[in-house]
């Protein structure tokens, strides 16, 4: 498989993986332990993953018939506020050109949503230190199949082909990521017009009750917006509080 007008980038297809974010690990600790020039931005995809990683403990079931990828680039340290952002609606654009008639919404901090069903997500990493870091990005969206989410994720499983597309597996596989090199790169220069269209695209709005479940604790609050670098605030208490990390539990979703 080729891709084909897309910004310069090492793609690799592999057939079958443990995880894209495993590999990704463990190809950059390699390469950094070579003490190499830095890798170029590279985008890894698997046909299937048997091991995928979702956020937290979570795992991602990864049979045949979706994108499963990670996308390793150098970036300056000013850039990773607005790298989850970027991301999301670089991801999310992606989709609705291949299938125009999708609309995509985004949950904090970075499942893309249509219909309510759970359509694919984001695992944003950085590693090291100084300028620029390495980044990590896990990606995943369901085009032929919907697999089964980890027990108690509170939102169904959806794909692609729920909503009317016809193609390929592989063929939506390229389209995917191109659309994404294509965008990520406007967006993570762009962080003010990327705020307003994550704004734009979010499930969440002003007051609505959360709940998100961080390491040790679950945290519930008014919905109040994101700041300028990307966090997540909430009214908890009478007071603001600010989230880089977590995980949104919808309402009924039991935390544990």
């Amino acid at each position: 498989m080729q891709l084909g007008r897309v910004p310069p980038a090492n793609v690799i297809f592999l057939d079958d993986l443990d995880s894209t974010v495993a590999f990704a690990e463990r190809l950059m600790a390699a390469w950094v332990a070579a003490d190499e020039d830095p890798l170029a931005e590279t985008l890894l995809i698997a046909e299937r993953q048997h091991a995928g990683r979702g956020r937290g403990e979570h795992s991602w079931e990864s049979p045949p018939g979706g994108l499963y990828a990670n996308w390793l680039a150098w970036l300056p340290g000013g850039a990773l506020s607005v790298l989850p952002l970027a991301v999301g609606v670089a991801l999310a654009a992606a989709v609705e050109r291949l299938v125009p008639t999708v609309k995509v919404g985004l949950k904090w901090p970075n499942d893309l949503l249509v219909s309510g069903g759970k359509l694919g997500g984001i695992l944003c990493q950085s590693r090291g230190v100084g300028d620029p870091m390495w980044v990590s990005v896990g990606i995943g969206v369901n085009l032929t199949t919907a697999p089964a989410l980890a027990p108690g994720d509170d939102v169904r499983a959806v794909c692609l082909r729920d909503f009317g597309w016809g193609g390929a597996a592989a063929e939506g596989v390229r389209a995917l990521a191109e659309g994404f090199l294509a965008e990520v790169h406007g967006a993570l220069g762009r962080a003010e017009d990327t705020r307003g269209r994550w704004l734009a695209r979010t499930v969440h709005r002003r007051g609505d009750r959360l709940r998100v479940r961080l390491h040790d604790e679950v945290v519930e609050g008014g919905f109040v917006g994101f700041d300028r670098d990307g966090l997540l605030e909430l009214e908890v208490e009478g007071r603001l509080r600010k989230f880089s990390v977590g995980e949104v539990l919808f309402a009924g979703d039991g935390g544990s």
